[in-house]
């Protein structure tokens, strides 16, 4: 398995999934998106290993770059992981839909963060069942007042931050890295032009929104199954922006705590560090499980879907947009005590649909009842 790091030539831009179509006045900016979604990085970097050795960038692959590379979404032998995001180095962390915090200032410490877990609260009766949902124990700040007005984190975490989540210990300021630390963003305005003639029509004007990532951020991606190296600089995300690729140490994850067996139970949790394809709709369930993992669902906290799409490039069209369940999802989970070293197994493994690609990443951690 290689890994290679992705740092950009200049800002790059990712679409979301919202219609961009030409004539839409009312349309006054697209917004992109950051980290691009695996189905993205993985295009670009066949796409490098596919014009490093002989394809010309327009037609169709021959055969032999189809027998290394796949073929459209049939990707043969090869298997993607990320991407990750790297920060001086270092390996970053979507935080996970359960930690809550809050940015104080104080004189004695300045800005700082209050923060806390949620975690399976008590039962309760419902038309639909009985249901566990998540609840964080009271925070209290430095006077012994209760802190109001938590939320969820708009950043990442550090190796040792994911850690400490995974295995239910407190978090400081250090840990978290804030999104306007990684990068920014910058509108652009554009115009479609004939090529021909070199003029422009009504309603050709656009306003999109680039992403320029700050010093020592870059990505990370993953490649198994062949020995082919890729062409530099690679076109990344739309526009034709480009990145350069180069060798890297591979991406740290954090280590999985060790699962303290409760009588014949054994608790953990589930979190996503890539967007997952679900298969079937058991992430929403309550009492059965998750994507064939052992164990029963006891509680979740779980992002609102992200739709994720792509380019084909040789139909020269966008790919239909799918749902997918967010990074930072977390899933709260009961099973045979029997189990521990099979769900220790799949720490940094991958569920769902399009595994290979890169989706469904998981870390594996503990929880307690409160």
């Amino acid at each position: 398995m290689k890994t290679y790091q992705l740092t950009p030539l200049d800002t790059l831009f990712f679409r979301d999934g919202r219609p961009f179509n030409l004539g839409e006045t009312g349309q006054m900016e697209v917004e992109g998106i950051f980290p691009p979604s695996p189905t993205t990085v993985v295009g670009a970097m066949r796409a490098a290993l596919a014009k490093a050795n002989g394809w010309d960038g327009r037609n169709g692959w021959s055969d032999d770059i189809k027998a290394e590379l796949g073929d459209g979404r049939n990707l043969g032998g090869m298997r993607f992981g990320g991407p990750h995001l790297l920060h001086n180095g270092e390996s970053l962390f979507p935080t996970p839909l359960s930690l809550l915090g809050k940015q104080i200032e104080s004189a004695e410490n300045g800005m700082r963060w209050i923060l806390t877990h949620l975690s399976p609260g008590n039962a309760l009766d419902t038309d639909i069942g009985t249901v566990r949902l998540p609840q964080a124990a009271k925070v209290l700040d430095e006077a012994g007042e209760e802190v109001k007005g938590l939320k969820e984190l708009n950043g990442y975490l550090t190796p040792e931050g994911m850690r400490r989540v995974l295995a239910g210990e407190e978090l400081g300021s250090s840990h978290v890295v804030a999104r306007d630390r990684l990068w920014s963003t910058e509108p652009r305005i554009g115009i479609k032009r004939d090529p021909t003639s070199r003029t422009t029509k009504e309603d050709s004007l656009y306003q999109i929104q680039h992403v320029r990532l700050r010093e020592g951020v870059s990505l990370a991606v993953t490649i198994s199954g062949t020995n082919w190296q890729p062409q530099n600089p690679a076109l990344l995300g739309g526009e034709g922006r480009m990145a350069w690729l180069e060798p890297t140490e591979g991406v740290t994850l954090p280590q999985a705590p060790d699962l303290q067996p409760d009588g014949d139970i054994i608790r953990y949790i589930v979190t996503l560090i890539t967007p997952a394809a679900p298969p079937d709709e058991s992430w929403r369930k309550a009492g059965i499980g998750l994507f064939g993992l052992p164990g029963k669902i006891v509680s979740a906290c779980v992002g609102k879907p992200v739709m994720i799409g792509g380019w084909d490039s040789l139909s020269r069209k966008p790919l239909a947009l799918e749902p997918h369940l967010p990074a930072g999802s977390i899933w709260f989970i009961e099973a045979n005590a029997s189990d521990k070293q099979l769900i220790l197994d799949l720490h940094g493994k991958h569920i769902g649909e399009k595994a290979a690609w890169g989706y469904g990443q998981i870390l594996i951690g503990t929880w307690r009842e409160q």
